[in-house]
């Protein structure tokens, strides 16, 4: 990887180092930094719609040992582990997975008893998604590590071809320049070119009913924002969504060059995500406004947030 410096029109060499090498350990440093930039990292890990329910969980009273970290993802109502690492283990994997098989009879009471407040200032919104929701019993597991030993990814891989479980693995990669600091997090599974093979098998087993026991006016008076009921009048114009994962999935499908457009009703504005491979994709999307946007990308598209009345004018006008 490489620094474009734009003033010199040159190209300056990144120097690879380690976390060991820069003193950074897994718990109280590499942790803590996704913790605190949780709505970035997600993005980065593919995750757009989760939260974090905490760190540090024990899974069961009956080991000792403690989940990294513990997030919901609202997709599909479905707990997702994530396991750190500093150096390559073999035991990583037989971990994550141990967890994940007693996290999937945990029941919404001991989900709920679980959130931690100080690390989820959306705690009132998590709250409300998974008391209205089916919890799945299916757990997706997510490892993040420097290096891997080839049986750990080969295992994963084997397990995700032949028995579906969601298992995802990045390597983090640690830069230099000068007294700056980078993290690259590099997919090692599944392969980038198979995951849309590994995207539809995990749609067609996962449960994603809609629950019509909950309806967008048991929603609306949980957004605090003034154009809530307008942005809601104009969405349910399309299809009647999903009110108790506070979304419109699928709100424009193969659009102005995206792929699917899906407006999410957050508690303080409306999220938007995209599904594209677009190389000018937030160019794109800045254009659609007159005040510059903050476009975070995510695996499969870009992402942005409308939090005034004029910004929700301006993407009805574009999305008509």
């Amino acid at each position: 990887m490489l620094k474009l410096n734009t003033d010199k029109k040159t190209f300056e060499t990144l120097l690879h180092s380690e976390l060991k090498a820069e003193n950074l350990l897994e718990r109280y440093d590499f942790q803590v930094a996704m913790i605190k930039s949780w709505e970035t990292i997600k993005n980065e890990i593919g995750l757009p719609n989760s939260y974090l329910i905490g760190q540090e969980i024990n899974p069961h009273k009956a080991v000792g040992n403690a989940i990294d970290l513990l997030a919901f993802n609202a997709d599909d109502s479905s707990l997702i582990i994530i396991e750190l690492k500093r150096d390559k283990n073999k035991l990583q994997l037989l971990q994550a997975l141990s967890y994940a098989a007693m996290v999937s009879k945990w029941d919404k009471e001991l989900l709920l008893s679980q959130i931690q407040s100080d690390i989820n200032p959306d705690r009132s919104e998590l709250t409300d998604l998974i008391e209205n929701s089916d919890l799945s019993d299916e757990v997706s597991i997510i490892l993040i590590s420097e290096y891997y030993d080839p049986e750990v990814i080969i295992t994963a891989e084997w397990l995700t071809n032949n028995y579906g479980v969601d298992i995802t693995a990045f390597a983090v990669k640690i830069l230099k320049l000068e007294q700056q600091t980078f993290v690259h997090f590099e997919q090692r599974l599944p392969l980038k070119e198979l995951d849309d093979v590994y995207e539809t098998r995990k749609r067609k087993s996962r449960r994603n009913e809609i629950n019509y026991e909950i309806n967008w006016e048991d929603v609306l008076p949980k957004l605090k924002y003034s154009f809530a009921k307008n942005a809601l009048e104009y969405c349910k114009k399309v299809s009647e969504g999903d009110p108790a994962r506070r979304r419109f999935g699928t709100f424009r499908k193969n659009y102005d060059g995206f792929n699917w457009i899906s407006i999410n009703f957050r508690e303080k504005y409306l999220n938007i995500y995209t599904g594209d491979n677009l190389e000018n994709g937030e160019a794109t999307i800045q254009s659609k406004f007159t005040k510059p946007m903050e476009v975070s990308s995510w695996r499969n598209g870009h992402s942005f947030k409308i939090h005034t009345e004029k910004e929700f004018l301006e993407l009805v006008k574009w999305l008509k």
